[in-house]
């Protein structure tokens, strides 16, 4: 069987590319991809090894839409790739993962902690 790879434009001549699935590897198999994003993805899987055809690019996926985050940072994308005992590859799914910081409030604390130092009655199995 032949290697697969993956590559992702970022701009025109400027982008990634990885070997995710090597020649040889066991089939079917899954993959967890994860990628910074201010804008939609654009995936290509392609065969890594010589094929017996001409045509190498197994096809483009499209993985969107992606907006920065509320501070103009990079939103984390996860993309599951599979492969199956054809070759074929398709993108099972993807998701965005967005860190909420959610304020504590002292009293939540502070009851946390007097519960602590509460002493609780011990019961006796019989």
């Amino acid at each position: 069987s032949s290697g697969i790879n993956a590559e992702w434009p970022l701009r025109p001549g400027v982008g990634g590319d990885m070997e995710v699935f090597t020649a040889h590897h066991q089939y079917p198999f899954s993959k967890m991809l994860t990628f910074y994003r201010k804008e939609d993805l654009i995936l290509r899987a392609s065969y890594s090894t010589p094929v017996p055809h001409p045509q190498n690019i197994i096809g483009t996926f499209r993985v969107g839409p992606i907006k920065p985050n509320d501070d103009g940072s990079s939103m984390k994308v996860k993309v599951k790739v599979r492969a199956d005992l054809h070759g074929a590859v398709s993108v099972e799914s993807a998701h965005t993962v967005v860190k909420i910081q959610v304020p504590v409030e002292e009293t939540k604390e502070k009851d946390a902690k007097d519960a602590k130092k509460k002493k609780v009655p011990t019961a006796t199995l019989r």
